[in-house]
C-alpha cells in the first residue's frame, strides 16, 4: 500500500492581481546551499575557471600537441564561458515571475506540491552542494523549479539547458539571466570546449552555493515514461566530491506529473516519425494563444534528500588521482560506474514518487474501453476509475483524488479536445484530424512514410497512451508473471527465470534497477496471489479467478510485447541492418498489421532494439553514419519463442472502433 501524501496548491495566494505583484516584489533572502566565507558573482565563477590549473594544463599540453598559440586558446576558453556561463539578473527575475504567474492562470493551472518534503529538503540544506533532478516531460519543467525554489525562499538553481534555447531571440538571453547555463549536445570533436565545460561545472558546484538543476534523461521524455539516464552531466558535477573538495553532495530526485502535457500532439506525431519543429522565438509567441485553455493541475513531488557520501558509504576508493594537485583530478574508472550506479538508483527514485493522477486512471479506462470497443456510461466510468486507484495504491502509487466524481469532470474538460461525453453521456475518444504531410515534412520523416488513415487512427490512441505510461512502471511486473502464468501452470522456478527474461528484453521500454528484480518479482508474486490474479497449489502456479483484474495487466503490456515481436521478426528476416532501416522496416509491419498504434512508435522500437541487444540476441557495432545490427539466429529465436508463448491474443479495430467519434478536419503540416 501507498503512503498518503499531502500536496498544496502554491500557486492559490497568488490568484489576485495584488497577489502577482506584491509576491514577486516581495523582500527576498534565500536560503543557500552552501555556507562560504565568499559568495562569487557569475563573472568571477567564470574567471575561477577559466584561470583554473586544469585548464591552464589542458592549454599546455594542447599547445605541444596542435602547435596553437596559448593566446588564442585562451581567448578560446574565454568564449566558450561566455556562451555557458549563467548569469543573475533579479530585476529580470522578478518580471519573469509575473509572466509565468500570469501565463498559469491563463492555462488554469494549479500546481500541488509535496510542502513536506520541501521543508524537510530545506532543513538539511547548508553544508554541501545540492542537486535538483527532476523527470523531464515537459518544457514547462524549467520554469516549474525556479519558481518552487522562490516559492519556499531556496536560492535560484543553475539551470543546464540545451543549445537549442540560446539561439532563441531575446528568450535565450531570459533564460541565462535566470541562472541558466547552456551546454552543448555533444563534447565530441572539440576537447577544449569539453574541458572548459568540465571545470566551469565543477565550478559550479563547488563554489556557487545555489542547487544545481539538469535532468539525468538528457531530453524530454516523448513517451511520458522514465528512460535510461544520460551519465555525462552527472559525472561532472560529482567530481567535486570524489576530488574532496566538498564533503558531500545531496541529491534530490523530483518527479513531475502533469494533468495535460502542453506538447502531447507533437510528441504523438513524433512518436510516428514526424520532425520535431525547431525550437525559436516566434514560435514560442505563435504557440501562447493555444495555451489559454484548461491545463489541469501539476504536480511536484521532491524525493528524500539522498546523501553520495552515504550512498557510496564513505567509499571514494583512493587511486593515483588522489596524488595529484585538487584541480588536476578526474574520475576514476571505478568512480565512474559509482555515477552510472548513483544515476540508475535516482532513476527509479522518481519513479517512485511519480503521483498517479485522475487523468492517468481516465485513461487507462478509455484505453481498456477501446480495447473491449465498448463505451462506458459516465456512471460505469466512475466506478472502474474508483477501481483503478484502489489497485494502484494497492501496488504502491500515490494515487491524487479528493473526490473521483469531482475530479473525473474536471479533466473531462482539460482533456475535451481528446475525450469527450457523447449525447448518451458514454465517454468517447475523439478521431485525430486527416493530416496532409507537405514535401518537406515527408523527405524528414525519420520512419516509413505512414498512410493519412494510419495516422487518422494512431495520433489519438498514442496521445491516449501518452496519459497510461507514467504508471505502466506499477503494473508490469504482475503482468508479465500473469501472461507466463497463462501460458501454462509453472513451477516457481521456470517462472522466474522467464520473468528475468522478460524484463531484461524490456529494460529499455521499462527502465529497472536489475539488482532489484528478485525483490521486485517477490513483490509481484505475492501481489498478484494477494489479488486472485494466480494461485499457488503448492507446487505449481496457476491462473486465479479474478479476470477482471488478469485483463488490465494483460492488455497494458501488449503492445510492448507486440512491438518486441515485430523486432524479432524484422531482424530475424534482415540477419544485418542498420538501425534507421530497422525502425522503417518495424514500422512498416506494424501498419500492414492490426495491432495496437501505439506499436507504431519508433521510439518504442528502437526500445525493443536495445533490448534484443541487451539479451544478445543482436550484436550492435557502430557503421559509417548509423548503428548496425547483426543477428544472433540461435538467442534470437529464444527470445522469439519466449515472448510469441506469452503474447496476448487481442483482435482490436482501432480505426473503425466503437468508443471513438469521428471528428472530419483537416490539418497540415
Amino acid at each position: 500500500m501507498s503512503e498518503q501524501v499531502e500536496f498544496v496548491d502554491i500557486l492559490e495566494p497568488r490568484r489576485t492581481q495584488s497577489g502577482i505583484f506584491s509576491f514577486m516584489t516581495r523582500n527576498w533572502h534565500p536560503q543557500r546551499t552552501l555556507k562560504l566565507d565568499k559568495y562569487f558573482t557569475p563573472q568571477e565563477l567564470k574567471d575561477i575557471a577559466a584561470n583554473s590549473v586544469y585548464l591552464d594544463a589542458f592549454i599546455e599540453a594542447e599547445c605541444s600537441r596542435s602547435g596553437q598559440s596559448k593566446d588564442k586558446l585562451h581567448q578560446e576558453v574565454h568564449n566558450y564561458l561566455e556562451e555557458m556561463g549563467l548569469d543573475k539578473k533579479m530585476h529580470v527575475i522578478r518580471w519573469m515571475g509575473v509572466i509565468f504567474l500570469k501565463i498559469s492562470f491563463m492555462m488554469k493551472i494549479k500546481m500541488f506540491v509535496n510542502e513536506a518534503a520541501a521543508f524537510n529538503l530545506k532543513s538539511v540544506m547548508g553544508n554541501n552542494p545540492v542537486l535538483f533532478l527532476p523527470t523531464h516531460r515537459s518544457y514547462a519543467d524549467f520554469c516549474l523549479m525556479t519558481y518552487l525554489c522562490y516559492h519556499f525562499d531556496i536560492d535560484f538553481p543553475a539551470v543546464a539547458a540545451g543549445m537549442d534555447f540560446y539561439s532563441m531571440a531575446v528568450i535565450g538571453r531570459r533564460m541565462r539571466e535566470t541562472c541558466a547555463f547552456y551546454i552543448r549536445r555533444t563534447l565530441a570533436g572539440d576537447p577544449l570546449y569539453a574541458a572548459t565545460l568540465k571545470q566551469y561545472v565543477r565550478t559550479v558546484v563547488g563554489k556557487h552555493a545555489a542547487p544545481i538543476e539538469f535532468f539525468l534523461e538528457g531530453t524530454r521524455s516523448r513517451s511520458n515514461k522514465s528512460m535510461p539516464p544520460k551519465y555525462g552531466m552527472l559525472s561532472m558535477t560529482l567530481v567535486p566530491y570524489f576530488a574532496h573538495e566538498v564533503t558531500d553532495i545531496t541529491v534530490v530526485p523530483v518527479n513531475i506529473s502533469y494533468d495535460r502535457l502542453m506538447e502531447h500532439s507533437l510528441f504523438a506525431y513524433e512518436h510516428l516519425g514526424v520532425p520535431k519543429p525547431k525550437e525559436s522565438t516566434g514560435g514560442f509567441l505563435k504557440a501562447l494563444h493555444t495555451l489559454n485553455d484548461h491545463f489541469g493541475n501539476i504536480y511536484i513531488n521532491l524525493g528524500a534528500p539522498l546523501s553520495i557520501r552515504e550512498f557510496l558509504k564513505n567509499d571514494t576508493s583512493h587511486s593515483q588521482e588522489t596524488l595529484k594537485p585538487l584541480d588536476m583530478q578526474q574520475l576514476t574508472p571505478d568512480q565512474f560506474k559509482q555515477v552510472q550506479s548513483i544515476a540508475d538508483y535516482v532513476i527509479t527514485l522518481q519513479q517512485k514518487n511519480t503521483v498517479a493522477t485522475i487523468s492517468n486512471l481516465l485513461s487507462l479506462v478509455l484505453m481498456q474501453s477501446l480495447m473491449k470497443n465498448v463505451p462506458l456510461e459516465f456512471e460505469e466510468v466512475l466506478q472502474e476509475v474508483g477501481w483503478m486507484v484502489q489497485e494502484l495504491r494497492n501496488l504502491g502509487a500515490t494515487v491524487f483524488e479528493n473526490d473521483v466524481r469531482s475530479s473525473v469532470e474536471r479533466i473531462l474538460v482539460v482533456h475535451r479536445k481528446m475525450m469527450r461525453l457523447d449525447k448518451e453521456r458514454r465517454l468517447r475518444l475523439i478521431s485525430g484530424v486527416l493530416v496532409d504531410l507537405s514535401s518537406d515534412v515527408k523527405k524528414k520523416m525519420k520512419g516509413h512514410i505512414l498512410q493519412a488513415q494510419t495516422m487518422v487512427a494512431a495520433v489519438p490512441v498514442i496521445q491516449l497512451q501518452l496519459y497510461v505510461n507514467p504508471i505502466l512502471h506499477y503494473l508490469v511486473p504482475p503482468a508479465i508473471i500473469c501472461l507466463i502464468v497463462h501460458r501454462s501452470a509453472t513451477a516457481r522456478d521456470r517462472l522466474e527465470a522467464d520473468y528475468h527474461r522478460v524484463r531484461k528484453l524490456l529494460s529499455h521500454e521499462f527502465f529497472h534497477l536489475e539488482k532489484e528484480e528478485p525483490n521486485t518479482f517477490a513483490k509481484a508474486l505475492e501481489y498478484c496471489i494477494q489479488n486472485s490474479v494466480i494461485s499457488y497449489n503448492g507446487e505449481l502456479y496457476a491462473l486465479g479467478e479474478d479476470t477482471k483484474l488478469q485483463y488490465l495487466l494483460k492488455w497494458s503490456v501488449w503492445p510492448a510485447l507486440t512491438s518486441l515481436l515485430k523486432c524479432a521478426q524484422v531482424m530475424t528476416e534482415q540477419s544485418i541492418c542498420a538501425h534507421k532501416q530497422a525502425l522503417k522496416l518495424v514500422q512498416q509491419r506494424v501498419e500492414s498489421e492490426r495491432v495496437h498504434p501505439y506499436c507504431l512508435s519508433l521510439e518504442a522500437t528502437a526500445n525493443c532494439l536495445n533490448g534484443l541487444v541487451a539479451a544478445n540476441a543482436l550484436v550492435r557495432n557502430k557503421g559509417e553514419g548509423d548503428i548496425i545490427y547483426e543477428l544472433v539466429p540461435h538467442t534470437m529465436q529464444e527470445c522469439h519463442n519466449l515472448v510469441s508463448s506469452i503474447l496476448p491474443t487481442f483482435s482490436v479495430d482501432f480505426t473503425n472502433n466503437a468508443v471513438v467519434v469521428d471528428h472530419k478536419a483537416l490539418s497540415r503540416l
